[in-house]
């Protein structure tokens, strides 16, 4: 077949976060010894770039830093956070004559991690991104990423990857509502059996109780052109998926 064909070992994938599960998926699409790895940059600082995985240091990015200076901050004070702990990222260039930018606060959220990388390279990584400081919910008083629930859903046998979050805020206090796809139509008649088991995985991580309606695949909406927007609001009884 044309993998055997092409023979890839190492890949780069960016342009938005993707979780360690979804990398694994790729991984496996691909065959044993291929190695998918992430990139990470901003269009109004360089576009791809600013700092990349090794196949060795999977999880954590090295950032360039002879072209940026990295700064993690508490996202509402914009105060440094002691080392190791999440913060929002804030990068000034150092190299870049044309539009630099000093202190740039990318509402990406991350940490810096301090453990040398096995790869000898001695430049500071930043962990995977765990998710943005605006799209970040509440729901409750609770903190809760969509990409953490992403984990969750990928890592569900029965669940293929596309989904979406509705926060219902109909009544006194919002709701949240994930709606999911099954990997094969046969699988519909446990659909009961898969929602309550993502439910109680869900409440176990993010302790929240979530919503789960269980659909057949195909049967969510896909965007043609563009990033998926994965979650959606709903204040009035018409469906915001249409």
């Amino acid at each position: 077949g044309v993998k055997d064909r092409i023979n890839l070992r190492w890949g780069v994938h960016g342009a938005e976060p993707w979780t360690n599960e979804l990398r694994e998926k790729i991984e496996d699409l691909w065959g044993g010894g291929y190695d998918a790895c992430d990139i990470y940059g901003l269009s109004e600082v360089i576009g791809p770039g600013v700092a990349a995985e090794c196949v060795e240091g999977k999880g954590s990015l090295h950032v360039f830093e002879d072209h940026f200076y990295p700064e993690i901050v508490d996202p509402d004070t914009g105060d440094p956070v002691p080392e190791g702990d999440q913060g929002e990222l804030v990068l000034t260039s150092l190299s870049k004559e044309a539009q630099p930018v000093i202190r740039y606060r990318t509402r990406d959220i991350t940490r810096f991690n301090p453990e040398p990388c096995a790869c000898g390279r001695t430049l500071r990584r930043i962990d995977r991104l765990a998710g943005r400081a605006d799209d970040m919910l509440i729901i409750r008083g609770i903190n809760v990423y969509p990409t953490t629930i992403e984990s969750v859903i990928l890592e569900d046998p029965a669940l293929g990857g596309h989904f979406y979050l509705i926060v219902d805020k109909r009544g006194t206090l919002p709701e949240l509502h994930a709606r999911v796809e099954v990997k094969e139509a046969a699988d519909l008649a446990n659909a009961d059996a898969i929602a309550q088991r993502l439910q109680a995985t869900l409440m176990e991580v993010i302790r929240l109780r979530v919503n789960i309606e269980v659909h057949a695949p195909g049967a969510l909406p896909r965007n043609e052109l563009g990033k998926t927007k994965r979650v959606w609001e709903q204040t009035t009884d018409e469906d915001p998926l249409g």
